[in-house]
């Protein structure tokens, strides 16, 4: 270590030299005198050794004398006890019964003396050979030269390891010849040698440990700036990349980051900039005073924004902590990011020699040991995008950090692998677990129209398109007023990939489009891109359409194995392939591979490297579904798990990780015109339920995405009415919830299915009528327009439609006066919302007037926007009910004043009023 003094090395051999030593010829020691108890003193033993003991203290006073009886035995023994020992080592000895504290010079006097079957010829003492007394006499030999420092120099680490490993042959040698002498067991040996080794190594943890406080502080600042230069660009990204073909379309992640909705564990909602403080609190709480590793597991689905959020995390830790919105971060010294689906390291070590190249140097082997002191967060992004050799990094670092509660990892994965890799976690970390829920409604045009500012001003094209004016952006979001509720735009990625289509193509944009439909136009438009730069390359080529469609059909087949196989990226042989067509076809490889994959260069043993890997996991699976299709000729019963498996021989396919796949192969198949369609459909329904379907309204969400064909909806109706038949089945009386996103799918398959029961929540109006679709079934939860309501009674038309509702237990919706007379008189919960004034002066004196109509109403909830209602149009206080939850939204720092008058009106404080709960 540059840092050492010039000494350190040789303080810190000494200190292993001398505990080590001590610990080998304590074994001999113990091996030579078996006889001997722990609590009786060296010289008491000595004393009383029996006659033909072959322990060289013995042997020479028997040699020099006559017979003697006893009395005079043991005077000599006294005499010449006090010839070997000088009266220091006696007084130890007798202090020290067990000798447990002697030190290596001690230890060989008490070997050659005391213990049975030692030689006491100098010459085989100091001979080289295999015998146990010359490596005694080598120990002692080399402790002496340690202390009179006549070794060589010990300048550096690699000295430092020489000699370790010098000394660790030597003792081992040692034991060896013990066991040999005293015939001692193997196990025996073996534990014993496994002392000494873990002796060796726990003295090399504490010299480190040491050597860490020494260096930690300069070791933080320094190593924070390196690591900060090495991410400086990990705060970039370049989303269309594999859509415009050009390279270098970065945007700081700030640019583009919007508000994320996530949530806990107990399924409450937390801000995105506050998920760290997830692992704070629930750490004093459970584990006060106890510090073990922690990992944060993000789960979300694909497309939901777990690698932005990474990115974003990234962003801030770089920033000046006075800067930083992300709260949690100023807790950590040290931030490293993993990307799995980029790794070509397997050891924490090899990551460290990588991003902090100029401290691996100088501190080697001690760089993991002062890195364990600090507080470090590791971002793992892509746990379901794990190669083997990233796989290996994982395991490698969860087990460095195992004992080190200052490691914090913040881990990204969809859903179905978070299972997977919490089986592989040491037990002694602490997990816990948020949910990445995608863009709230309120966020989706303000993103998509970031996205659409950026892509208008940054990325260039060869062709003419809109530009970025007030008339687009206001055409852009009155599109997204249309269909910017709708389900798919939960996902960050699907509102990058509208705004593309809208930027390129927005008449392509309808007010049903689907995700399946939103990646066809992608791929359509990628595949156009393609075409169009391969035109302008070889003017003269002829049918460049068909050689693309042949390239096309690698391009499917390499996307099915990869998702079989669990991997994004490209194997040797995947590459191989496609470079072989692409030369087949006279299409230049380097226009078609960055057109559906995305690049990284990299060096592997000094050689320049390009890796391909698919942009996204939506796309694989799109993808596979094309090459599905593409197999599907035949049509014959069975098809599709015929292809799943022959994909992977030799394993069993489980269909779990793949709806989403095979929910794009649904929508392909519902939109293609298969000689045996119906028969395809039902099987692809089959392998849907087979992936994992656990409640009925998952398939209102898969018929979400079409306009479903008759087959479909009557083998889920199949499902369905077998999951109700199965008394077994803990979910048989399950409520199935309708949705805006799935109300045409249930006006579809409810009328299919046998009766149940219903709960309807929508935020929006619809001219879908569903009296039919309910008419079997028991509605008991109906809400409507009460989180953002909009200025007119909305729910009135909704209710007319439904009525008569007699099992309704719970109302929630924007309702005038007159209509609260359709109301079934068995409700339980209402809530209304007052949407203005001229709404609050005729709603509040009616609900007053019908209240007691309503015999079992237990809970009223009334939501007031403040800003849109003033507190004179408050005329009538609310009536009695048990429970009275008043909501006040919109209220900023001018509306509080406002906000108390309403609430003084609607509450007004009673010795007996009822409960109330006022929520701000």
């Amino acid at each position: 270590m540059a840092s050492a003094p010039k000494d350190w090395f040789f303080k810190e051999y000494r200190d292993i030299f001398e505990k080590t030593g001590e610990v080998v010829l304590t074994y001999i020691m113990r091996c030579g005198t078996d006889g001997k108890s722990s609590t009786v003193p060296l010289d008491e033993y000595l004393r009383n050794l029996p006659q033909e003991s072959t322990a060289n203290f013995n042997i020479r006073i028997m040699k020099k004398m006559k017979p003697l009886d006893s009395k005079e035995l043991h005077e000599k023994r006294d005499k010449h006890l006090k010839k070997l020992f000088n009266s220091t080592e006696l007084e130890q000895l007798e202090d020290d019964p067990s000798c447990d504290n002697c030190d290596i010079s001690l230890l060989c006097k008490i070997i050659r003396n005391a213990c049975e079957k030692v030689s006491d010829d100098d010459k085989q003492w100091s001979t080289e050979s295999t015998e146990m007394e010359y490596f005694v006499w080598k120990i002692k030999c080399r402790r002496n030269n340690i202390i009179h420092k006549k070794i060589p120099k010990i300048h550096n680490e690699e000295d430092f390891n020489k000699e370790i490993d010098t000394l660790t042959k030597l003792l081992m040698k040692t034991l060896e010849a013990t066991k040999t002498r005293y015939e001692r067991d193997e196990d025996e040996f073996a534990s014993k040698k496994g002392e000494v080794l873990e002796a060796i190594s726990d003295t090399r943890k504490e010299i480190q440990q040491r050597t860490a406080n020494i260096e930690l502080p300069h070791f933080k600042e320094e190593a924070k700036n390196e690591l900060q230069n090495h991410l400086n660009l990990a705060k970039y990204l370049d989303p269309l990349h594999f859509l415009s073909g050009h390279e270098n379309n970065i945007v700081d992640v700030q640019t583009l980051f919007s508000k994320t909705d996530m949530v806990k564990e107990d399924n409450n909602h937390i801000e995105y900039l506050e998920i760290l403080k997830v692992i704070k609190v629930k750490t004093t709480l459970s584990h006060p005073g106890v510090k073990h590793p922690q990992i944060l597991l993000i789960e979300g689905d694909a497309g939901s924004g777990k690698t932005t959020l990474i990115t974003f995390l990234v962003s801030e830790w770089l920033k000046d902590e006075c800067d930083r919105r992300m709260e949690g971060l100023d807790h950590y010294d040290l931030l490293l990011r993993v990307v799995c689906r980029e790794e070509n390291i397997s050891t924490l070590d090899e990551l460290l020699k990588q991003v902090l190249p100029r401290f691996y140097i100088k501190y080697g082997s001690y760089l993991v040991p002062l890195l364990k002191t600090c507080k470090v967060m590791f971002l793992v992004d892509g746990l379901d995008e794990m190669n083997d050799v990233s796989d290996k990094l994982v395991k490698n670092i969860l087990s460095e950090g195992k004992e080190c509660g200052n490691f914090t990892f913040v881990c990204t994965s969809r859903p179905d692998r978070v299972l997977d890799f919490k089986r592989k976690i040491p037990g002694n970390y602490q997990i816990f677990e948020v949910r990445l829920v995608g863009i709230s409604q309120e966020e989706r045009t303000h993103l998509v129209v970031k996205h659409y500012e950026w892509l208008t001003e940054n990325v260039s094209d060869d062709t003419d398109h809109p530009k970025n004016s007030d008339k687009c952006i206001s055409h852009l979001k009155d599109v997204m007023k249309k269909i910017g509720w709708m389900e798919l735009f939960r996902l960050p990625l699907n509102l990058l990939f509208l705004a593309v289509v809208f930027h390129y193509k927005p008449t392509s944009i309808t007010d049903n489009l689907t995700q399946s439909q939103l990646y066809s136009l992608i791929h359509v438009w990628c595949t156009q891109k393609l075409l169009s730069r391969l035109h302008r390359t070889l003017p003269e080529s002829k049918c460049i359409q068909k050689k693309v469609d042949t390239v096309l059909k690698v391009v499917y087949e390499v996307a099915l194995k990869g998702l079989l196989e669990n991997r994004i990226y490209l194997t040797g042989n995947d590459e191989d392939l496609l470079s072989s067509c692409c030369t087949s076809q006279g299409l230049p490889r380097n226009e078609v591979m960055p057109a559906f994959y995305s690049m990284r260069r990299k060096v592997v043993y000094m050689v320049p490297k390009e890796e391909y890997f698919f942009p996204h996991k939506g796309f694989q699976d799109f993808f596979a579904a094309q090459h599905i299709i593409e197999q599907l000729d035949a049509n014959k019963e069975g098809d599709i798990r015929c292809i799943l498996q022959n994909n992977m021989p030799g394993h069993e396919t489980r269909f779990e990780p793949h709806r989403n796949m095979l929910c794009h192969l649904l929508w392909l198949v519902n939109q293609g015109s298969l000689a045996n369609k119906a028969m395809v459909l039902q099987e692809i329904i089959d392998l849907i339920k087979e992936s994992g379907i656990n409640y009925s309204s998952e398939w209102l969400s898969v018929l979400a995405d079409m306009v479903p064909h008759h087959a479909t909806l009557q083998r889920i109706a199949f499902h369905i009415k077998d999951r109700f038949d199965n008394k077994n089945s803990p979910n048989y009386k399950e409520v199935i919830k309708i949705t805006d996103s799935t109300v045409h799918a249930a006006v579809s398959l409810l009328p299919l299915i046998p009766p149940c029961t219903v709960m309807i929540t929508l935020e929006r109006s619809s001219d879908v009528n569903l009296r039919d679709a309910i008419a079997r079934h028991k509605l008991v939860h109906l809400w409507h327009d009460f989180v953002h309501p909009t200025t007119g009674a909305t729910s009135n038309s909704l209710l007319h439609q439904l009525k008569p509702m007699n099992n309704l237990e719970n109302f929630k919706g924007n309702l005038d006066a007159e209509h609260l007379a359709l109301l079934p008189k068995c409700l339980k919960e209402l809530s209304l919302v007052i949407a203005g004034n001229d709404h609050s002066r005729n709603l509040l004196p009616t609900l007053s007037e019908v209240r007691q109509s309503f015999t079992k109403l237990s809970i009223l909830r009334i939501h007031v926007p403040v800003k849109r209602v003033t507190p004179e149009a408050i005329t009538h206080p609310l009536p009695d009910v048990p429970k009275v939850h008043l909501i006040l939204s919109g209220v900023g720092e001018l509306e509080v004043k406002v906000a108390c008058s309403i609430a003084e009106t609607l509450c007004p404080r009673k010795k007996e009023a009822p409960e109330n709960m006022l929520w701000l």
